[in-house]
C-alpha cells in the first residue's frame, strides 16, 4: 500500500487513512483543482460584468429647458402700449435732382402726444420734423425714386409710420 505523510505531526499513515493514528488528527488531501475552480469563477464573473455594462444602454445627459416667465400687461400697461388715436398728415415732394421736402398738413394729435418724427431715406435715418402742423423740412435724397419714411414716436414710447412714400 502506498504511504502518506500526516500534515501535522510528520507520520508515515497508510494513504487510505483519514484520520492520522498517531495524532489523532483529520487528514484532509486538498485537490488540486481548487486554485483553478477560484481563479477560474473570478474570471466568469468579470466578463459577465463587462458583458452587462456594454449591452446596458449609456446614461444620457438630460437638459432642462431655462424656465421663461411670462407676464402678461394689466389694463393700464396695455393702454401705454398703443399709439394716440389721432392722426397726422404730412406731404411730401421731390425737386429734381435729390432734395425732398415734407411739411406736416394737418394733426388731431394733442401737444405733447407726439415727441419726434424721424425721417429715413432708403433706410438711412436723415433728421427729424417738428410734429406741428406747418412744419417742414429738407431733406436729401438720390436723383432717381426715394423710399421716404416718417415714424412717429409717441410719448408712451410707442412708434408707427406716418408716413410712407416709396416714389418721392
Amino acid at each position: 500500500m502506498a504511504k502518506k505523510t500526516c500534515p501535522h505531526c510528520g507520520a508515515s499513515i497508510d494513504s487510505s487513512l483519514t484520520i492520522c493514528p498517531n495524532c489523532r488528527i483529520a487528514i484532509n488531501e486538498k485537490s488540486l483543482m481548487i486554485p483553478y475552480l477560484i481563479v477560474g469563477g473570478i474570471i466568469i464573473v468579470i466578463i459577465l460584468v463587462v458583458a452587462i455594462m456594454l449591452l446596458l444602454p449609456a446614461p444620457q445627459s438630460v437638459t432642462m429647458p431655462e424656465p421663461t416667465i411670462t407676464v402678461l400687461p394689466t389694463a393700464t400697461e396695455e393702454s401705454a402700449l398703443q399709439a394716440p388715436s389721432c392722426t397726422i398728415a404730412i406731404h411730401g415732394q421731390k425737386t429734381p435732382p435729390a432734395t425732398i421736402q415734407l411739411q406736416v398738413m394737418t394733426s388731431t394729435c394733442f401737444a405733447g402726444d407726439i415727441t419726434e418724427l424721424r425721417v429715413s431715406i432708403n433706410g438711412e435715418q436723415k433728421g427729424t420734423l417738428s410734429p406741428d402742423p406747418g412744419s417742414s423740412g429738407t431733406f436729401t435724397g438720390t436723383s432717381g425714386s426715394n423710399n421716404v419714411i416718417v415714424v412717429a414716436k409717441y410719448a408712451n414710447g410707442v412708434e408707427s409710420v406716418v408716413f410712407q412714400n416709396a416714389a418721392l
